[in-house]
């Protein structure tokens, strides 16, 4: 029987490129082969977002002595890092996290706070400078939803033992605030994905009683639309889940294509490890985990690469440090992107 062979993509060409040899501008010089696309992904060239913070033991980490969280991106081609926001030399702690890239990529939403104990609020950093462009509302986790519009997350009823997160918009231009869901008292959203035509993602959590539930929820587009128009927003019972009670999930981000949701997942006692939801038939294909020699890092909050063809996600110890990896999806291939020499941890990526 002939040997049967496949001509690599040029994601695949790109994860076996020495990155560290290139700085941009860059010229590679590379013979497509037959069958190779003849253009270059989206993916190749862009920036993922993300935060981060150090914990200093024994001594500063890149001259940071707090755990001070702030912005930065990292190149995809080269995994040169670059700091956005700079809070090192405060004097009080200062956080500022959850980076969403605006449409046109000229500048990111974040939620920023500080331990002065003022509600942590949505505002619009330069991507360049780090400078504050916009200071919005109270809340946290943006995506925007278009050019003009935030979606974040906001407690509801705080203070009481009916504390919840649901989420709302808010008009960039006139600040004016429209809440979009109202699960009710018993669940909780904890973060959002949204994509134009296939809706509104949604990590839904019931954490009381014997059987907690975390879950991957969605809501169609033109129902996200109505609560906005009308004011009334989506009760618990316009929310359709695409995980079953008994698959915990959390984290998700929409493919491009908005028929896949990429998730985080986990069971009782064991790491998290990360995968691709198919949202017609429920499938959850799990991402190749850590080597057997590490066999307790876990993985967490998947996002897509522009095309699809391509995950980010991060790989660590939980809440002390972690590195991103792309995994291309094809070949099941993994590769490390970031090294800090487990000095950082890194967390809510926007590719």
């Amino acid at each position: 029987m002939a040997r049967r062979f496949t001509v690599p993509g040029i994601d695949e060409l790109a994860s076996r490129i020495p990155l560290d040899r290139f700085k941009p501008p860059v010229n590679l010089q590379v013979r497509r082969p037959p069958g190779m696309p003849p253009k270059v992904p989206p993916w190749f060239f862009r920036e993922i977002a993300y935060f981060s913070y150090a914990i200093p033991i024994g001594g500063p980490v890149d001259g940071e002595t707090t755990t001070q969280e702030d912005i930065f991106t990292v190149s995809v081609l080269t995994g040169a890092v670059r700091r956005i926001t700079d809070d090192r030399s405060l004097p009080m702690m200062k956080s500022d996290r959850d980076p969403a890239w605006s449409p046109s990529r000229t500048s990111l939403a974040i939620h920023t706070g500080t331990d002065s104990g003022d509600p942590v609020r949505i505002v619009v950093i330069d991507r360049a400078s780090g400078s504050v462009i916009q200071d919005l509302v109270p809340g946290h986790s943006p995506e925007w939803l278009d050019a003009g519009t935030i979606l974040f997350l906001d407690v509801v009823d705080a203070g009481t033992d009916a504390a919840r997160a649901d989420v709302f918009c808010v008009d960039t231009a006139t600040r004016s605030v429209s809440r979009i869901t109202d699960v009710g008292v018993g669940g909780t959203i904890g973060s959002l994905s949204w994509h134009h035509s296939a809706g509104l993602a949604l990590g839904y959590a019931e954490e009381g009683g014997s059987s907690p539930r975390y879950s991957i929820a969605v809501i169609p587009a033109a129902a996200v639309g109505m609560a906005r128009s009308s004011g009334t927003p989506v009760p618990r019972a316009g929310l359709t889940f695409v995980t079953p009670a008994v698959t915990r999930a959390a984290t998700p981000d929409w493919s491009p294509s908005g028929d896949r949701i990429a998730v985080s997942t986990w069971t009782d006692g064991s790491p998290s490890r990360v995968g691709v939801l198919s949202v017609a038939t429920g499938s959850l294909d799990l991402v190749p985990g850590p080597s057997a020699a590490e066999p307790g890092l876990g993985d967490s909050g998947p996002v897509f690469s522009r095309d699809g063809r391509l995950l980010a996600f991060t790989r660590g110890q939980e809440d002390e440090w972690s590195e991103i990896w792309l995994h291309t999806i094809a070949s099941g291939r993994n590769r490390q992107l970031t090294d800090d020499l487990r000095t950082r941890f890194k967390g809510a990526l926007d590719w």
